[in-house]
């Protein structure tokens, strides 16, 4: 597991990491310095085959259909409110992360 602590954070550990190193991003919206729409935002431009398909979990406490709808907006995949429910977000992780394909 890889933690950032911001959204510039998370931007940067995931364009520097290799491709394909991560399974899916939980992404907080509410954090300093950039926040988790904005950072999903420039996740998605970003010059690589993954950024356009990585799994992207909202996790906020804005729980209002406006915001799924901004999350959406954003490319995030699924939107989870808080407090979290670990049920919920493993159910969200299972069904948005492809298992590889073994030949």
């Amino acid at each position: 597991m890889t933690k950032a602590w911001n959204g510039r954070e998370a931007l940067e550990i995931f364009e520097k990491s290799a491709e394909g190193c991560f399974d899916a991003i939980l992404m907080d919206v509410m954090m300093p310095e950039m926040d988790g729409y904005e950072a999903t935002e420039r996740i998605r431009r970003l010059n690589r085959k993954d950024a356009r398909t990585i799994p992207i979990i909202a996790m906020t406490a804005n729980a209002f259909t406006e915001d799924k709808i901004r999350s959406k907006a954003a490319g995030m995949n699924e939107h989870i409110a808080k407090p979290l429910n670990t049920e919920l977000v493993l159910q969200a992780v299972a069904k948005l992360v492809q298992p590889p394909v073994v030949d």
